[in-house]
């Protein structure tokens, strides 16, 4: 995690750095951009790093979009958002009886319209619709060594969940300066799907197995509180 926050940083300080190198090649007789694009990695990762954070209430960001990006006219606010978060986690503990594997494979993904609004100099706002893509792939494997011979069990699971939805969004953002901004979100997602559910049992290793196939259909709605804060460059 303390290597994902510092290539945030190390990514939008360099972004940042090549927006000034290309402003001031771009100088005199520039026609004005009809457009504004903003990219944005979600900081809350950092903070619970910085100040080291070890109660549940520091966990309870539900936003699993870490990286965001927007264009937008400046002339009507009107424009396109895109955001994509994902998770990989990879685990084994053996106590020399059991043995559990875990693989977690998880992407979330969006895409919507938005209307920005200035309230003031340092203060501007957006809301829109956004529609949302989730898939979530965990495989878990255990097995249980009896110490006989032919003994022993391994139970093989695989869960897929594949849901799609979407739902309003609203936006509050402050210029730090005039090309970095640091903001908040909130969103509410209803989204459906499919659970797709196997388990794969072998008794006394290597005998045949015997699998058990579950489909379930699966719904849920989703509120992003404001608690999430992201880091935008505009350029």
């Amino acid at each position: 995690m303390k290597k994902i926050a510092l290539a945030a940083i190390l990514f939008t300080g360099c972004l940042q750095n090549g927006i000034a190198q290309t402003e001031n090649n771009s100088t005199a007789g520039a026609k004005e951009k009809s457009t504004e694009m903003y990219i944005g990695v979600q900081l809350n990762a950092l903070i619970r790093q910085v100040f080291n954070f070890n109660n549940t209430s520091a966990n309870t960001n539900t936003n699993p979009y870490l990286l965001n990006y927007s264009i937008n006219s400046r002339k009507s606010g009107l424009g396109l958002r895109f955001g994509v978060g994902y998770n990989y986690n990879s685990s084994t503990t053996n106590d020399g009886i059991t043995k559990t594997e875990i693989n977690l494979n998880d992407l979330q993904l969006r895409l919507g319209g938005e209307k920005v609004f200035k309230l003031s100099k340092k203060w501007v706002t957006g809301a829109g619709v956004d529609i949302v893509y989730n898939n979530n792939d965990d495989h878990t494997i255990n097995t249980v060594n009896s110490g006989s011979i032919g003994g022993g069990q391994k139970t093989d699971t695989k869960t897929t969940i594949a849901t799609y939805g979407g739902g309003p969004q609203g936006w509050l953002r402050y210029h730090i300066s005039e090309k970095v901004l640091i903001g908040t979100e909130a969103s509410f997602y209803f989204v459906a799907g499919t659970e797709e559910r196997s388990v794969t049992v072998t008794n006394g290793f290597p005998n045949p197995t015997n699998q058990k196939p579950v489909s379930n259909d699966v719904s849920h709605g989703v509120f992003n509180s404001p608690i999430a804060f992201f880091i935008m460059v505009k350029f």
